[in-house]
């Protein structure tokens, strides 16, 4: 009978880490489209009719999605695993806000340094750092995929990648 418990109990925990993981990821994704609608009001109507005949029903689904976890996690639930992630003891939870922050740190590399870049450095910090690999090997295939990507789309696909501020300032391009 314990045993059972016991079995329950750790199959409610998980449900409820699960729960929030999909929070955690419904959220950040609403708050990136979010983003993505306001950059989109800015711009010409004619470029902005894409965007944004594409974000208004993706924004309402989210939000329906997003209603519907709630629910289904019930609020105690919810109030139980929000303690516990900000106890620091679901450590999933802490991997993947530590994943989503990775994102966004190459988000801002590539703006500032430009995709080769943020690319090579961001490849490098997931071997080397996150996943323990031999320095040798994080640097060879950091600089290999990069190498390869620049080949693929500067010389394959004739597409020129975002070369980052940095660049446009040594440059001196005025048309940003």
């Amino acid at each position: 009978m314990q045993a059972e418990n016991q079995e329950s109990s750790a199959a409610d925990l998980e449900m409820q880490r699960k729960v929030t993981l999909e929070l955690l990821f419904i959220s950040f994704t609403a708050i990136t489209m979010i983003s993505a609608f306001i950059a989109a009001l800015t711009y010409d109507f004619v470029s902005a009719r894409a965007p944004l005949c594409i974000l208004v029903p993706l924004l309402i689904l989210t939000g329906v999605q997003f209603n519907r976890t709630r629910r289904r996690a019930g609020i105690d639930d919810l109030s139980v695993s929000v303690t516990r992630v900000v106890q620091g003891k679901d450590h999933n939870f802490n991997r993947v806000t530590g994943f989503i922050g990775l994102m966004t740190l190459l988000l801002l590399l590539i703006y500032v340094a430009g995709h080769y870049v943020g690319i090579s450095v961001f490849m490098f910090v997931l071997l080397y750092l996150m996943s323990n690999e031999r320095l040798l090997l994080s640097l060879a295939l950091a600089v290999g995929v990069t190498i390869g990507i620049y080949f693929l789309f500067e010389h394959g696909f004739n597409i020129e990648l975002y070369r980052g501020v940095i660049f446009r300032l040594l440059s001196r391009d005025d048309s940003f």
